[in-house]
């Protein structure tokens, strides 16, 4: 059915669903689906409904599907379509400039058929390198809409093939770059080669696999289930791997959970976790299952650090220079605190570990400073994120703190430039490492080169890392690292009562001390809660300024005291909208001139963690959204519309995104809603971002069963015993050296 468009009824941004409204000269269409308002003008209209569908009026659309009746009447669900473009002026014009073709707007669209007029999308499909002779076309550019214009119908092909199963189009996309114009034929075929494409989970592939009508009880499916099942152990519940058994349990559940299907048995399973391991897909060490990859990170760290432990570094004599670091710095060490200054010069590697306010601040500014005037090499400092490394660089003085990712080349998703370079410094010192997951961790192992002193410092009673394993825990337990703990307080003074309390809340005590620096408000359900909350902030940042008072909820989603919703409520209040500021609607989010905002992916320019202000939104050439960040460093950064992602709001944030930072007043919603993550380490870790007061919204009871569930240490890992075992290698010389395996990439 040939048709025009007339009006957009609605489109979800975020998939490209659309429902609108067209014409058509086609008596096929039923009464019962023609507007009655165009119908008077004897115009034949209906509503169709599809994905992408094209929103101009200066082509016409070929659409094949079939008629639905809803409660919102009779409508046309669009299967496949094709853009019927007038071979006029203007109608080769109005298709280039609708927005379907990425890389073309309006002035690029005039431009394309001043030049080749009637021809131009012969020009496009045969000869697109003509095209490198347009004005503002480069070979970037060029790819881009080549792309777009072959993608287009396979594209709309594909998303109306998986439309029943809410995949966006930046999976689909995934999917043709994998599978090309086969997309859905190699589907339909084989179903769950899908799980081989990233971002895709098993139940949705399964999903689709039913539709395809494949058996349950396929090698595929089954084999897809178990790295479901042990991707979900990873990132939900943190473990590197788990026990056959229970990998077995959970997968049977997984594969019959619906009860008219032909059930998989154990014996099914067993042979596929016999023919993965042949396929060095997974190992089975004893009765544990890992991931390759997983368990090769945790082997190769093991060995590497019982490697530094072993390493012939000589014990340097500091008493000298640490009577004059603490004259020349102005600073009074306690004997514990001079304790773990001796022990960095006497040990390859070491660890501090102290809670807020310990000073473990002050006793690295004396190891830099002894460092620097006893050996004078070079010292490279980093933090796990971008606001740790900062805080890092401004309270030691050393400007070159950095994150650990943009240190050891580690970029996006999956980039590992400069592998093979090894970090150049002498001197290597890592803060905040309870946030350094197992993969984190043998990278930077891996980096350090041979004769480097490592100094590692944390706090073990926060939030393990968001990524699998438990690694600064399991490096002090493994009892062959060095290990200072700083337990006297001397950041707030000795009166407050923010590091009381968190030694309070670490012993599992809830007699916790009350003033004006540590303050609770007792309310029932989130709307009040985050009522409140919002109160306390715009009170508190007339006074402290919105850098210094930081909103943290332990939810993101589902919740009126969940990040999300509060950042939401909050907009209109502090950056409320005015003519002339600029909005830039996205994913159903308003970005708005003003805004401060959150970098949440580590990038060249700008590391996870970072806050900012956005100052600009404007457009490209082409229509395309830019918007520009100012970050609290000073740093001005550009993202283009696909990279929008990257930012969220900052006002309200996660207590996971808030490690590694600090402010003057954090306020914290808490109610028994929150139930899954009413942790001792989360609300310990969110209490302890405060310098100077601290909030607590909502109910007591959720207070106390926070402090009263302590689940550190449950993830499943074997680093700690590994370093053990390779440690005893080497003291027994049994292997003159221990070479790790390093895990190729490339698999």
């Amino acid at each position: 059915m040939r048709c025009k468009y007339i009006r957009k009824i609605f489109q979800n941004e975020e998939n490209g669903y659309t429902v609108a409204l067209f014409s058509t000269l086609d008596h096929e269409v039923p009464l019962s689906a023609r507007d009655k308002f165009w119908a008077d003008k004897k115009i034949i209209a209906f509503t169709a409904k599809g994905y992408d569908l094209p929103l101009t009026d200066e082509i016409e659309i070929e659409m094949e599907g079939e008629w639905e009746t809803n409660s919102h009447g009779t409508q046309y669900k669009v299967e496949t379509f094709l853009e019927v473009v007038p071979r006029t002026r203007e109608g080769i014009l109005g298709y280039l400039s609708c927005g379907s073709l990425k890389g073309i707007g309006p002035k690029t669209a005039e431009r394309i058929v001043d030049r080749f007029g009637l021809d131009t999308l012969e020009v496009m499909e045969k000869y697109p390198q003509e095209l490198l002779k347009i004005q503002g076309i480069s070979q970037k550019k060029l790819d881009r809409i080549v792309d777009s214009f072959g993608k287009n119908k396979v594209f709309r092909e594909l998303m109306t093939f998986l439309s029943p199963f809410h995949v966006t189009p930046k999976k689909a996309n995934m999917i043709l770059q994998k599978f090309r114009d086969q997309s859905v034929e190699i589907i339909r075929k084989q179903p769950y080669i899908l799980c081989s494409v990233k971002g895709f989970g098993f139940l949705t592939v399964d999903a689709i696999a039913r539709q395809c009508c494949a058996a349950t009880n396929d090698p595929m499916r089954i084999s897809g289930c178990v790295s479901y099942v042990l991707r979900e152990a990873m990132k939900q519940n943190g473990h590197l791997y788990l026990e056959q058994e229970i990998l077995v349990k959970d997968a049977l559940k997984v594969l019959n959970k619906e009860p008219d299907l032909q059930p998989v048995t154990e014996t099914e399973i067993l042979k596929v976790l016999y023919r993965l391991v042949m396929q060095d897909s997974i190992v089975v060490e004893e009765n544990r299952v890992y991931i390759t990859k997983q368990h090769q990170e945790e082997e190769d760290t093991a060995s590497m650090i019982a490697r530094k432990l072993h390493e012939q570094i000589p014990a340097l004599t500091i008493e000298k220079e640490l009577e004059e670091a603490q004259e020349d710095l102005n600073i009074t060490l306690s004997e514990q605190q001079k304790e773990a200054v001796r022990m960095v010069f006497a040990n390859p590697i070491c660890i501090i570990t102290g809670g807020p306010g310990t000073g473990k601040t002050t006793v690295l500014k004396v190891i830099l400073y002894i460092y620097q005037k006893k050996c004078g090499n070079e010292v490279k400092l980093m933090a796990p994120t971008g606001r740790a490394a900062r805080r890092m660089a401004e309270s030691t003085g050393n400007g070159d703190a950095t994150t650990m990712h943009m240190a050891l080349g580690l970029f996006g998703d999956g980039d590992y430039e400069a592998l093979t370079d090894k970090l150049s410094a002498d001197f290597i010192n890592a803060d905040e490492v309870s946030m350094v997951d197992m993969h984190l961790a043998y990278e930077f192992f891996y980096k350090i080169k041979a004769g480097a002193r490592v100094l590692l410092v944390g706090d073990v009673h926060q939030l393990p890392s968001v990524g699998a394993g438990d690694v600064f825990r399991q490096l002090i337990l493994c009892g062959k690292i060095p290990v200072t703990v700083l337990n006297l307080v001397y950041r707030q003074g000795k009166d407050s009562n923010i590091p009381i309390n968190a030694q309070l809340i670490n012993e599992g005590k809830t007699n916790l001390q009350w003033g004006d620096d540590f303050q609770m408000v007792e309310c029932s359900g989130a709307d009040a809660a985050a009522q409140i909350v919002k109160n306390i902030y715009l009170k508190e940042i007339q006074m402290y300024g919105m850098e210094q008072v930081q909103i943290l909820s332990p939810y993101k989603v589902r919740s009126a005291a969940g990040v999300l919703e509060l950042n939401r409520s909050l907009q209109d209040e502090v950056n409320p909208p005015v003519s002339g500021k600029r909005e830039l609607h996205l994913g159903g989010e308003i970005f708005r001139e003003g805004d401060r905002i959150l970098q949440n992916k580590n990038t060249e320019f700008a590391s996870n963690g970072d806050l900012g202000t956005l100052v600009q939104i404007a457009e490209d050439e082409d229509n395309n959204p830019l918007v520009q960040i100012v970050f609290t460093d000073g740093r001005r950064v550009k993202y283009e519309a696909e990279q929008v992602e990257m930012i969220e709001h900052a006002n309200a944030v996660t207590i996971h995104k808030s490690q590694g930072s600090e402010c003057q007043v954090v306020i914290i919603p808490w109610l028994k809603a929150f139930y899954p993550m009413l942790k001792r380490n989360i609300f310990y870790t969110g209490i302890t971002r405060a310098k100077q007061r601290v909030y607590i919204v909502g109910e007591w009871k959720a207070v106390c069963q926070a402090i009263h569930t302590d689940d550190t240490g449950t993830r499943k890992t074997m680093l700690a015993v590994k370093i053990q075992q390779y440690c005893e290698r080497y003291q027994r010389q049994e292997n003159r050296r221990i070479p790790a395996t390093i895990y190729n990439r490339a698999v």
